[in-house]
């Protein structure tokens, strides 16, 4: 009876595996038992003229450093400490999942030894499973109504003081219309938790909301200068102007100043800090009477007291959310807990002290809560779940 392994070889030898396959594929061949499988099937079927000649097996061994050396590429990308090991590693069971985080380059890893508890695996399936957060949001116009934008078809959404509010494609854009005298409205767009979304501001600054998170803005920036609040996280390309400043406003404590340029702000009530993190271009950090300015690369940190501190920045995980995936590299239980949270809307109940656990590697942000509990099982974290009450025992 053939096994998974060597199924998997015998697509591999008549090119019709397919992406998933082939990232389970090179998994695999990490245990060197597999290895000689490989080669003692190759070596059978050339023997028995199977294969066209040498040049079909010198390509198919080329062909096969190549995918190693990818796989290689991303274990050295996420290692960061000695002795660990890919999660699921040697366990078909888990193959849907391990086919697809390895398929979009998304690994989690475990130290070294660590095996999974069967009783954990349990608990997941006992319970109904929770889905991934997805694109939605609500639109709070000037006279207060809300329009919830989850269910709503591409169009007019509303007309503010003459400008058409449009919604196309998960974003909202304002059309100018025939403008009405006055001041221009104030709308918001917040995200619920387990919900993300964008708007292009009048002015075609675009802004991307992470789940539980806002940005309020006037519907036509007709003075000065260009001024938005906003709460949670957001990525932010503000549209150049060097005539009109761009200001924003976070958790009505920190301002950012801002001339043409992409950062990403984080300051989710509940994290111990804001970071605003530059991408590209100039911005000013103020806060009370300190101020500093970033360089791309860099991200100043805003805590409770006066000082701003400014480091270098990890952009990639900094921006991993809006790429899809969780990037929980040096995470604690808690901080990582924390994203599952807004992501899956949970709220997490913690019986006894936090447990004190690294995590090292990164998830993609659409898969069930099932899966992504998992993680918690391989590091033998108890818990239980409850509708969305995640317990931590």
């Amino acid at each position: 009876m053939n096994t998974p392994f060597v199924e998997l070889i015998e697509a591999y030898l008549t090119d019709s595996l397919t992406p998933e396959q082939e990232a389970a594929f090179i998994y695999m061949l990490e245990d060197k038992t597999n290895s000689d499988i490989l080669d003692r099937v190759i070596a059978e079927k050339a023997a028995a003229g199977l294969l066209v000649g040498a040049e079909d097996v010198n390509r198919r061994e080329k062909n096969l450093l190549a995918l190693q050396e990818r796989l290689q590429h991303l274990q050295q990308e996420a290692v960061t400490v000695p002795r660990v090991r890919p999660l699921y590693r040697y366990m078909w069971a888990a193959a849907a999942v391990v086919l697809l985080l390895l398929a979009a380059g998304i690994y989690f890893l475990l130290p070294a030894g660590q095996k999974k508890a069967p009783e954990m695996a349990q608990q997941v399936i006992k319970h109904p499973d929770i889905s991934p957060g997805r694109n939605g949001a609500v639109l709070t116009l000037s006279d207060g109504s809300a329009v919830v934008l989850d269910s709503m078809h591409n169009g007019e959404v509303a007309n503010q003081n003459g400008t058409k509010v449009m919604l196309q494609n998960d974003a909202i854009t304002y059309a100018p219309g025939k403008l009405s005298s006055g001041t221009p409205a104030l709308n918001v767009l917040s995200t619920p938790r387990g919900r993300q979304f964008s708007v292009v501001l009048p002015d075609g600054t675009k802004v991307w909301l992470n789940a539980a998170s806002s940005v309020a803005y006037p519907t036509a920036f007709n003075g000065r200068e260009r001024r938005v609040e906003v709460t949670g996280e957001v990525y932010l390309e503000v549209a150049a102007n060097a005539a009109k400043p761009f200001y924003v406003s976070i958790n009505k404590q920190t301002t950012v100043q801002v001339l043409g340029t992409s950062f990403n702000i984080n300051a989710y009530t509940d994290e111990p800090a804001i970071k605003t993190t530059l991408l590209q271009g100039s911005v000013r950090i103020v806060k009370e009477k300190k101020a500093n300015i970033l360089k791309p690369g860099e991200e100043a940190i805003t805590s409770s007291g006066t000082d701003i501190r400014v480091q270098p920045a990890n952009i990639a995980k900094v921006m991993a959310w809006k790429k899809g995936i969780f990037d929980a590299e040096g995470e604690g239980t808690a901080a990582f807990l924390r994203q599952l949270a807004r992501w899956y809307d949970l709220e997490i109940v913690y019986h006894g002290p936090v447990p004190e656990k690294k995590f090292h590697g990164k998830l993609g942000r659409d898969l069930q809560l099932s899966q992504v509990l998992e993680v918690l099982s391989q590091f033998n974290i108890q818990y239980k779940l409850e509708g969305k009450v995640l317990t931590i025992e």
